[in-house]
Parts: C-alpha cells; sequence; structure tokens
C-alpha cells in the first residue's frame, strides 16, 4: 500500500511538472521539422505603438498605456512566452544597443517608465518575464533615399495661419480601415492579423513592387533605385541576427514593424542556418 501511494505521488509530481513547463514552452508541432543544425526564428509583425510617422503608411494608434491595453499586452506576453525564445531582438539600432539595455536594466529595477513603443511594451516586458539580462537591437534606421536619419535634418511644421491671423484649428484625418479594425480588436487579434503571411506578401507588393509600375518620371530607374535602399536594409538588420545568434541553440523572437515582415520571413525561409516559426501558431 506504501508502494502504491509513492507512486501515485510521483505520478502526480510529474503531471504538475508537465503542466508547468507547458505553461512557457507550449512547442508549436511545426517546429518538429526544423533540423537539428538551424537555430529557431520566429518574427513578430507590429505597428507602432508610439504613432512616430516615419513610415509611407501610418497606423493611427490608440494610448496603449491605458489600463485596456495594458492588460491585453500583458495577455500577448504570455502568449509569446510558450515559444520561450533565448534572445528577443528588437527595431532598435544596432549602434544604439548599449543605451537600449541601459534602459532595459534601468526598467528591471524599477527606475525606468516604459515609453509607449513595442520595443519596450512588448520586448523588454517579455524579456523580463523570461528573467533575460539583454535585449537585443538589430535595426539599422534609413531611408528609402538611402540616407541614415543622422544625415538628414526635418523641417519644423509651420503653423497654417487662419484668415484673421490667428492658427486655424486642423481637422484630424479620418481613420483608415486599419485604424478601425484595431480599436475594435485586443492587440492579440491585431497582430494575429497583421501577422498572416498572405497579408504580408500583399502589403509588400502593394508599398513597394507597385512602385516599380512605368511613369513620367526621366529618371526610369529611381524607383528601382528607392526599393534597392530598402532591400539594403532588410539585409543589415538580418546580418544583425546572424551576428547575435549562437547556432544553433538559439531561438530568436524578433518584434519589428510588419512592414519588414515578408523580405525578412523570405531571408529566414532561405537560410540554412535558421529555421523560420510561425508567429500565428503562438498569437492563437
Amino acid at each position: 500500500m506504501r508502494n502504491f501511494c509513492f507512486l501515485i505521488l510521483l505520478v502526480l509530481i510529474a503531471a504538475v511538472s508537465a503542466v508547468r513547463s507547458q505553461n512557457i514552452s507550449s512547442v508549436s508541432p511545426k517546429e518538429n521539422s526544423c533540423g537539428a543544425e538551424s537555430a529557431k526564428i520566429m518574427i513578430l509583425g507590429t505597428y507602432h505603438m508610439g504613432n512616430p510617422h516615419l513610415d509611407g503608411r501610418n497606423l493611427e494608434a490608440d494610448d496603449v498605456l491605458l489600463p485596456k491595453r495594458q492588460r491585453e499586452i500583458a495577455e500577448l506576453i504570455e502568449k509569446l512566452a510558450r515559444f520561450n525564445p533565448t534572445k528577443i531582438a528588437v527595431e532598435s539600432p544596432y549602434s544604439e544597443r548599449v543605451e537600449l539595455n541601459s534602459r532595459y536594466q534601468k526598467f528591471l529595477i524599477g527606475e525606468y517608465k516604459l515609453k509607449r513603443n513595442e520595443s519596450e511594451q512588448i520586448g523588454f516586458q517579455l524579456a523580463k518575464r523570461l528573467n533575460h539580462k539583454t535585449v537585443h537591437a538589430v535595426d539599422y534606421p534609413m531611408l528609402m533615399s538611402g540616407l541614415r536619419y543622422d544625415e538628414i535634418e526635418f523641417p519644423k511644421p509651420k503653423p497654417n495661419p487662419a484668415p484673421d491671423g490667428t492658427q486655424a484649428k486642423t481637422t484630424p484625418p479620418a481613420l483608415s480601415e486599419g485604424d478601425l479594425l484595431l480599436r475594435r480588436s485586443t492587440v492579440t487579434e491585431f497582430l494575429l492579423y497583421m501577422n498572416n503571411p498572405e497579408k504580408a506578401r500583399r502589403q509588400h507588393g502593394e508599398d513597394y513592387l507597385r512602385q516599380l509600375m512605368p511613369d513620367d518620371n526621366a529618371a526610369i530607374y529611381e524607383s528601382a533605385d528607392r526599393i534597392t535602399n530598402w532591400y539594403k536594409r532588410e539585409l543589415r538588420i538580418f546580418a544583425n541576427l546572424n551576428r547575435i545568434t549562437e547556432f544553433p541553440n538559439d531561438r530568436i523572437l524578433l518584434i519589428i514593424g510588419s512592414g519588414h515582415l515578408k523580405i525578412l520571413r523570405d531571408f529566414a525561409l532561405d537560410s540554412p542556418q535558421f529555421c523560420l516559426v510561425e508567429t500565428e501558431n503562438y498569437l492563437k
């Protein structure tokens, strides 16, 4: 009888351990196709939560610091934690990786309040959840003109005076279909929509490849050269991802704007050193 009770106890302990393990690392069935020689990479395409308005197509995000959105981000963190990444990479300049981790270290000890951007709202909080000591910056900020942001100076917007000399009130632009969808969705639901591979393919075609249609510009390859610079940026981001990865054991989670999703997915799919893990499987 004593041996039987001891056996039951062992079974219960094993069951509890299995449940706890599943809470952190619920491996997608598709990961079983990854070879032993490839590091795993999952790419989370996001919207820009802080509304920097630096893209050709900008989403008007609502305030992620509101309690409702903070609860939704907490739910998202738990879903992403199941992937159990060994490294978290974010869309922050590789050249500013020291400054990024200085902010992260202050966040860990309660001396830094997270900004509204996704690198901190998702990246920092997930890294803390998984007890990571470091967050990895992999971006190479670059405009489609080929210039870096530190090589240009944006003019300050001029006020639009009213006929009586006072500053005219501007009417905010109407919300786009994407804006309205975000407001109807949770953060996870919206990211699930954004990370659909077919949507990423269509967005890439509309935002970039449609620019190659002939027009009246005398410089017939100007559009092609602009897109070349975009691909150059993507290749540099991917080079930085290779730089931070310890092959073949790492599990990399990259958090980056959804406009980068199609090209970086293609790089990961075609690279023998990486195995692409589908993000959708962890958002559902």
